[in-house]
């Protein structure tokens, strides 16, 4: 199956250091080039906020960090709950991707460091989310995007695994 399309966005306040949102971005998405330089000199610069934006091709190794954190099926609450037929809007930490983690901003909250927000367009948005999120553990506890298992949209689990296993006794 083709990857989506993949659009990063951040703003880069006059405080921050640009050289590290970049490596930030280039731990989770290595490919990221944004479309415009970033200006890098002296303390304080003129412009207070930058907003840097640009593609990404490769979201081999985002998954893979979903994968080693054991998140998949929080991500895949956490990337469909701005989504559309063909696209999907989240973001993430700066902070922990700068530590090689992915840590979902909801809405509503800040993120200390900042965030990155993350756009993704394929024609079939939920199949792909659903796919690339798969693991072992929904042969026994299937999931599909929307169902009564999700996370909530403040990221409060519902409370459905201890109804669901009671039941089996």
């Amino acid at each position: 199956m083709a990857e989506p399309t993949v659009w990063i966005e951040t703003r880069i306040g006059a405080h921050e250091d640009p050289a590290k949102i970049m490596e930030c971005i280039h731990i989770l998405f290595p490919d990221f080039h944004p479309d415009s330089e970033i200006e890098i000199g002296d303390y304080p610069r003129s412009q207070p906020w930058v907003t840097i934006q640009g593609p990404a091709n490769d979201l081999s190794s985002f998954i893979q960090k979903l994968r080693d954190q054991r998140i998949l099926d929080t991500a895949m609450d956490a990337m469909s709950m701005d989504i559309t037929e063909k696209s999907s809007m989240f973001r993430i930490s700066r902070q922990a991707a700068l530590a090689g983690k992915v840590g979902f901003v909801l809405e509503g909250d800040s993120s200390l460091g900042g965030d990155l927000r993350i756009l993704l367009e394929h024609d079939d948005i939920r199949y792909w989310i659903e796919t690339a999120t798969d693991h072992p553990g929904r042969r026994n506890v299937p999931r599909r995007i929307g169902d009564e298992q999700g996370m909530e949209m403040d990221g409060s689990p519902r409370e459905w695994a201890e109804e669901r296993f009671q039941s089996r006794d």
